[in-house]
């Protein structure tokens, strides 16, 4: 799916693309054409998330994200940015020119994973294998048509990027526990032991 692709990871938070496809990126780590990754916004407004973006690029390097960049929008509003995230997206297809792009869904019930969900089906709407990934606490509305089984050693590495997190360890919905029996659900649904689950926009063969 990913093998020798140009691959574009879209977050509206740090943290984000890791539970999103943390383990999809291990699985096909060294074998794409390169991989790289944005968020909007880091969440700094919380005195708790003091180190989160130290965190992001620790993970992102763990992943092997070649550049991995963040933005300074303010959480909770980033429909309020919505042109200026467009802008930006439109400079990263011109720059990078991904094959495939992996962002949260539409459908989420978080406002920024919708804005930016919004700002990739735009942008991204005449190019491009556009995928939505599942965030555990707010993907209550989400119907996966592609699964990507992973192996007990790619759900490891998965746990050890979300591990990174130290900022994060203090939510409930971000233990080991909860993000392991979703992979086990999402695998259960294929046959195997674990997977990440993705909704398809649209899938280009190029």
């Amino acid at each position: 799916m990913l093998k020798n692709k140009r691959v574009l990871l879209i977050g509206a938070h740090p943290d984000d693309i890791e539970v999103m496809c943390g383990g999809t990126i291990s699985k096909y780590r060294g074998k794409t054409e390169t991989v790289s990754s944005v968020i909007f916004a880091p969440c700094l407004e919380d005195p708790l998330n003091e180190g989160i973006l130290e965190e992001y690029q620790a993970s992102m390097k763990a992943l092997k994200v070649e550049e991995a960049i963040n933005h300074n929008f303010p959480r909770d509003i980033l429909e309020n940015s919505i042109q200026q995230i467009r802008d930006l997206l439109h400079a990263w297809k011109r720059s990078f020119n991904p094959d495939v792009i992996i962002c949260p869904s539409i459908n989420d019930l978080h406002q920024d994973h919708r804005a930016v969900a919004s700002a990739c089906k735009t942008i991204f709407r005449d190019s491009a294998t556009l995928l939505s990934g599942e965030i555990m606490r707010s993907t209550i509305h989400f119907t996966p048509n592609l699964y990507v089984a992973l192996s007990h050693e790619e759900m490891v590495a998965k746990l050890r990027l979300l591990n990174i997190y130290k900022t994060q360890t203090r939510r409930t919905y971000f233990t080991p526990e909860i993000v392991e029996a979703i992979a086990r659900y999402r695998g259960c649904q294929v046959s195997t032991l674990y997977a990440e689950a993705f909704e398809i926009w649209r899938m280009t063969d190029r």
